[in-house]
């Protein structure tokens, strides 16, 4: 009896895993000393080619750069497929710090889309996130 409850009990685990453990907040992958975190929401401008995108990067190795890649899909796009990215140099002292990244493409509109950030230092270590943000009109 214990057997077949525990294999009940690893097949759920198994199940959940790919799901993540919370709908809708960012996974991220790196060491404890190099992270990235997308923020839920960006807005858009100048007619639907340049977004903004916030993140929290916390690095080492003096500095580093962070690339955001994003894609809207119909029915948030009026468009086959809204895509962009951008990249930003940013600090890598071991602090936290607030990233603002410009996402130059086309086809954005406001609702939902799927953004991947790519963070590498200058001692080539990395970190990796992507969730689904909400653009908004401000």
């Amino acid at each position: 009896m214990r057997r077949i409850r525990m294999l009940i009990l690893l097949g759920m685990v198994a199940v959940a895993l790919p799901f993540g453990v919370l709908q809708g907040v960012a996974m991220a992958t790196g060491s404890n000393l190099n992270q990235v975190t997308i923020q839920p929401n960006a807005d858009y401008d100048f007619v639907g080619t340049q977004l903004d995108v916030g993140l929290y990067v916390k690095c080492t190795g003096g500095s580093g750069s962070v690339v955001v890649d994003v894609k809207q899909d119909p029915p948030y796009t009026p468009y086959p497929v809204g895509a962009g990215s951008g990249p930003q140099i940013v600090v890598c002292d071991g602090r936290t710090h607030t990233v603002g990244v410009t996402i130059t493409g086309f086809g954005f509109d406001a609702g939902k889309a799927w953004a991947t950030a790519d963070l590498t230092t200058a001692t080539l270590a990395t970190a990796h996130a992507a969730r689904w943000i909400n653009i908004i009109v401000v």
